[in-house]
Parts: structure tokens; sequence; C-alpha cells
């Protein structure tokens, strides 16, 4: 039996299904904190939103689909679900740094606007 490809079919699925549930949470709940920041520009707000949603598929996406080539072998069901684990694990933290990021980047430039105007 060959488990990396039970890994695979097994990875794919959870981490794609995680990914644009997060990412369909964060943009629905960031246009709010958005609009606030963008002083009720809905136009601004709207784009910024859905560039930030692509931009957050593209890259955890992509990171989630690399991360299988590094994958090492996996010889019997512990090794699996401990490959699973990890590799899930790291990719979740991942996309928690991610939203933070965008967070920081946001508010940073939220107050750099407020101390011009």
């Amino acid at each position: 039996m060959n488990f990396n490809i039970i890994s695979y079919i097994l990875y794919i699925p959870i981490i794609f299904f995680i990914t644009i549930k997060v990412g369909w949470i964060l943009y629905k709940s960031g246009e709010v904190f958005l609009c606030n920041i963008f002083q009720n520009d809905i136009e601004m707000t709207q784009n910024l939103n859905r560039l930030l949603l692509m931009g957050y598929y593209l890259i955890n996406l992509g990171a989630a689909t690399i991360t299988i080539t590094y994958w090492d072998s996996v010889e019997n069901i512990q090794e699996m679900i401990n490959t699973l684990s990890n590799i899930l694990g790291k990719t979740i933290l991942l996309l928690a740094l991610l939203h933070y990021n965008n967070i920081f980047w946001i508010k940073f430039l939220n107050r750099k606007k407020q101390k011009i105007n």
C-alpha cells in the first residue's frame, strides 16, 4: 500500500477546505474593518478586500501544493498521521501569521494616513 498517495489524497482536500473557509471568513469579517480604515469608501474597501482574498488564496494554496514535494516517504499509518499533522499544523500557523501580518500593515498604514490628515 502506498501511504504517500493516501496522504496526498487526504491532505489536498483538507488544506484546500481550511484555506478557502478561513479566507472567506476573513473576507466577510474584514470588510467592516477595512471600511472603517478607509472612512466608508465602499469601492476602495471592496476592491482591497478582494485583492487581499485573492492574494491569500494564491499564496496559501500555492504553498500547500508545493509542500507536497518536500514530504519524506511515508511507510505506515503512524508516519502518515504524523506527517499530515505536522504539515497541516505548519500551514495553519502560516495562515495565522499572514493574517496578523496583514492586520499589522493595514493598521500601520492607517495610522500613517491619520497623522498626515
